[in-house]
C-alpha cells in the first residue's frame, strides 16, 4: 500500500511540474523526495513562492536543523558537516523573505521553546539566590550580532547556528568595515572546518569550538549582488563558498483566490514541513550531547564510484590548463559542496519516510550533483550580469565587433574602421573589458572573450561550468 501511495504522489507531482512549467525554472525539482516536491507545489501555488526559493530555503533549514549531528565523509579521513552558506537575489517584490521565513518557520519554534525554558532556568536561578551555573540562552538563529557574540551563541548551542539576514549585503559589508575581517576569516574557517577561539573582554575564558557547524542564509536584490564581486570577497575566498540563486524569471505571480481551498492547502503544506523538519531536528549524536560525536556516513560503493568519476572528469579538465590564472578557485570546492549537499538530500529523504540513515546512496549524489549544477548556473548568469553593468557601452560595441579570439593588432583595426577610435583608446576600452570580467588576456598581445552561457543546464554525469574561457 506505502509503494502504491508513492507512485500515485510521483505521477502527481510530476503532472503538477509540467502544469506549472517548472521545467522553465531550471531548477530541479525532481531530485527532491516525493513528499518534499508536494509540500513545495502547494507552497509555490498557494503561496506564490517562486520554487527556486522555496526549495533551497528548505535545504539551508534542513542544514541548520541537523547540525553537526551527522558528518559525510568525502575521501579517506576528509569529513565534513552539511553547512551552507547560501544567498537568495532577486529584483525588489520577488518575494525573496517569506519563503526563507516559511522554510525556517520550525526552526524558530524550536528556539522559542527553548527560550521558554531559559525564562524558567533563569528565574528558578534567582530565586535560589543565583547559586550555582547561571543558565545559558540556546538558540539557533542569529541576524543581528557581533564576531564575538556569533562564537558565544554557537558555544551554547554547538550542535549549530545559522546567520539568516534579510538584506545580507549590510552584513558582509559591515563585518569588512568595523572588525577588520574578524567575521569573514570566522566564517571562511568554520567553512573549511576549522576550530575557531575567541578570547572575550568580560572574562578571561576563552570560547572554543572544536567542530563549528554555521549556516549562513540571506537575501539580497539584484542591484546590490555586485558587492560581493567587487569589495574584495574574492579575493579573500568568501565568493567561492557561496551558493546562490537566481531565478530565470523575473515575473512575480499573481494572487489568486483558490476554489480548491488554498488556505487549508498551504496550512497543511507547512504542517508537513514542520513534521519532517521536526524529525531531523530530533536527530541526536552518537554518544549523547556531552562528548557531541558526530555519526559519519560514507557513501555506499555505487555512490562513491559514481561522486569520484564526477569530480575526475573534472580533474582531467584541470589539469589540462597550463596558465595557473586559468584555474577556476570556485570550482576547488565543488567536492564539498556535492557531498554536504548529499549528506543533506540523504539526511531529507530520511525525515520524509523515503530512504534510511546507514550510508548516502547514488540518488542523493546524483541530486547533490544536479543542484549544485543550478547554483553554478545562477552564479554565471549573475557574473554575466555584473560584468555587463561594470562596463561601459562603447568597449561593449568593442567586443561585439570582434571574434571570440583575437590579437591587439584585430582589435585596434576594427575600432579605428568600426568606431573611428584611436589605438590609445582602443587599448583602454581592452583594459576595461579585461577588468569588468568580458575579456581575458590569454598571451601578450591575445585576447579572448569571456562566454557566459546563459541557457546553459547542468548535467548530472558531468556538471561542466557553463562555457567561459577564464576565471570570469
Amino acid at each position: 500500500m506505502a509503494d502504491m501511495t508513492h507512485t500515485r504522489l510521483e505521477l502527481c507531482n510530476m503532472i503538477r511540474m509540467e502544469a506549472e512549467h517548472t521545467e522553465n525554472t531550471g531548477f530541479p525539482l525532481e531530485v527532491f523526495p516525493q513528499t518534499v516536491q508536494s509540500v513545495i507545489l502547494d507552497m509555490a501555488r498557494y503561496e506564490n513562492y517562486k520554487t527556486e526559493f522555496i526549495a533551497t530555503a528548505m535545504i539551508s533549514a534542513v542544514s541548520a536543523a541537523l547540525g553537526g549531528t551527522y558528518r559525510i565523509r568525502i575521501k579517506g579521513e576528509w569529513q565534513s558537516n552539511a553547512a551552507l552558506y547560501i544567498i537568495l537575489v532577486g529584483r525588489p517584490g520577488l518575494g525573496k523573505t517569506p519563503p526563507l521565513e516559511a522554510a525556517y518557520r520550525p526552526i524558530r519554534k524550536h528556539d522559542y521553546v527553548l527560550f521558554k525554558a531559559y525564562e524558567a532556568e533563569l528565574e528558578a536561578w534567582k530565586a535560589a539566590g543565583e547559586n550555582g551555573k547561571k543558565p545559558v540562552l540556546r538558540r539557533t538563529v542569529v541576524s543581528d550580532f557581533t564576531p564575538e557574540s556569533l562564537l558565544l551563541t554557537h558555544s551554547n548551542n554547538p550542535r549549530s547556528v545559522v546567520i539568516l539576514v534579510d538584506e545580507i549585503m549590510g552584513m558582509f559589508n559591515s563585518a569588512n568595515r568595523y572588525t577588520n575581517g574578524q567575521l569573514i576569516e570566522q566564517l571562511l574557517t568554520a567553512w573549511s572546518g576549522g576550530a575557531l577561539d575567541v578570547t572575550r573582554v568580560s572574562s578571561t575564558i576563552p570560547v572554543h569550538i572544536e567542530q563549528p557547524c554555521i549556516n549562513i542564509v540571506g537575501t539580497t536584490q539584484t542591484k546590490r549582488v555586485h558587492e560581493l564581486l567587487t569589495k574584495g570577497f574574492e579575493d579573500n575566498g568568501l565568493l567561492d563558498r557561496l551558493l546562490f540563486v537566481l531565478p530565470k524569471s523575473r515575473k512575480m505571480s499573481k494572487w489568486t483566490d483558490w476554489d480548491d481551498g488554498g488556505e487549508d492547502r498551504a496550512s497543511l503544506a507547512a504542517a508537513r514541513w514542520e513534521q519532517i523538519l521536526g524529525k531531523v531536528l530530533a536527530l541526536d549524536y552518537d554518544t549523547g550531547e556531552e562528548e557531541r560525536i558526530s555519526h559519519v556516513l560514507s557513501m555506499d560503493k555505487e555512490a562513491k564510484e559514481y561522486f569520484f568519476s564526477w569530480w575526475n572528469r573534472k580533474v582531467e579538465r584541470i589539469n589540462r590548463i597550463e596558465d595557473d590564472a586559468e584555474v577556476d578557485s570556485r570550482e576547488m570546492k565543488h567536492p564539498a559542496q556535492v557531498a554536504r549537499l548529499a549528506l543533506l538530500m540523504q539526511v531529507l529523504r530520511y525525515a520524509s519516510g523515503e530512504s534510511h540513515l546507514q550510508s548516502v546512496d547514488m540518488v542523493s549524489v546524483k541530486a547533490a550533483v544536479r543542484l549544485n549544477g543550478y547554483f553554478e548556473d545562477s552564479y554565471h548568469r549573475i557574473r554575466s550580469s555584473v560584468a555587463e553593468d561594470m562596463c561601459e557601452e562603447p568597449p561593449k560595441v568593442l567586443l561585439s565587433l570582434l571574434p571570440d579570439t583575437f590579437d591587439t593588432k584585430t582589435a585596434i583595426a576594427t575600432g579605428k574602421e568600426q568606431q573611428n577610435v584611436s589605438e590609445r583608446t582602443v587599448m583602454n576600452y581592452l583594459k576595461e573589458l579585461c577588468r569588468s570580467g568580458l575579456l581575458r588576456k590569454a598571451k601578450a598581445g591575445h585576447y579572448e572573450k569571456v562566454i557566459y552561457d546563459k541557457s546553459a543546464k547542468s548535467n548530472e554525469n558531468d556538471n561542466e561550468p557553463p562555457t567561459r574561457n577564464c576565471n570570469g
